[in-house]
């Protein structure tokens, strides 16, 4: 696409780290200009590589920008009545902070990329990472704006791809459980104390709740040997989201898997987990909208 060639890796299989390059060609007119960017320049390459595989949620990010945004705008009702202002009659207080809590969610996708300190493109496909070669350029400046936007796009595409891949692993595993070849797995027994840590809630949570709950918690609570290991397992779940604000979801969640465990093909309970697995994290996102869309499917179950 647009002359870009992946010289390495899977496109339908991104592994998070990128490298992108070009070739530089000098400019007939142009003179070294002794600027740093000059050293951006390798034997007439120019990289630029990112890993995306580790990044933080944003979730916390948007509470903290929600919050700053309503203190300034209580602040500053709070100024107008001290001064005896009054806001025009067509302005809606809690529409104003609706729609100032969307712009300050919209997801800004982070960019964490850097030169690369790469000398030949031999050493750049010697690397364990997607590779994509942009092509020839006359000086820096374009070649420059191209792969920095380059990094935006494949991230936004490898994060998409990781949901998919969450999505289907949590459908295997109840397809699996409905056939009845479900076995308990090592991996996620052996997690068994470090799956709810002591004292570690949604509020202190740092991670992705959507890879813990999909990957990690349903599983392992689909696989409890017995009813009692069962209800010690939930009730720390129960602990674990405590402060998340809509407590039905997670008694959908304990009653779905209860009811798969008494009937593994139960469609109806398949759906409520996977529709309450998708509002919890939409809620966690601060995305109202997607929320609100979810809860109706609930409620229509």
């Amino acid at each position: 696409m647009l002359g870009i060639e992946q010289k390495k890796g899977n496109d339908d299989k991104l592994c998070g780290r990128m490298i992108a390059y070009a070739k530089i060609l000098p400019a007939p007119d142009a003179q070294g200009s002794g600027t740093p960017f000059d050293d951006m320049v390798k034997n007439g390459i120019l990289a630029l590589e990112g890993d995306f595989r580790e990044q933080a949620p944003q979730a916390k990010i948007h509470r903290e920008m929600n919050r700053a945004v309503d203190d300034k705008l209580n602040n500053l009702l709070e100024t107008m009545q001290e001064e005896g202002m009054e806001l025009p009659e067509n302005v809606d207080v809690d529409a104003l902070r609706g729609r100032l809590h969307e712009l300050s969610s919209m997801e800004v996708i982070p960019i964490p990329a850097r030169i690369g300190n790469f000398k030949s493109e031999e050493e750049i496909l010697n690397e364990d990472a997607d590779i994509y070669y942009i092509g020839e350029y006359i000086g820096l400046n374009q070649a420059h704006f191209c792969l920095t936007t380059l990094p935006i796009y494949y991230q936004a595409r490898y994060r998409e791809q990781a949901k998919a891949e969450e999505i289907a692993l949590l459908n295997d595993v109840l397809s699996q459980f409905e056939s009845g070849e479900f076995m308990d797995n090592e991996d996620i027994q052996k997690d068994l104390n470090t799956l709810f840590p002591d004292g570690v809630t949604l509020n202190t949570f740092v991670g992705d709740l959507n890879n813990l709950l999909n990957v990690r918690v349903i599983p392992f609570l689909l696989a409890c040997e017995n009813d009692e290991v069962y209800e010690t397992q939930i009730n720390l779940f129960y602990n674990f989201m405590k402060d998340y604000p809509q407590q039905i979801d997670i008694a959908r969640i304990d009653k779905a898997i209860r009811d798969l465990r008494q009937k593994s093909d139960n469609q109806t309970a398949r759906k409520m987990l996977e529709l309450s697995c998708k509002k919890i994290n939409a809620i966690y996102g601060e995305d109202t909208k997607s929320a609100e869309e979810i809860e109706k499917e609930l409620a229509s179950l």
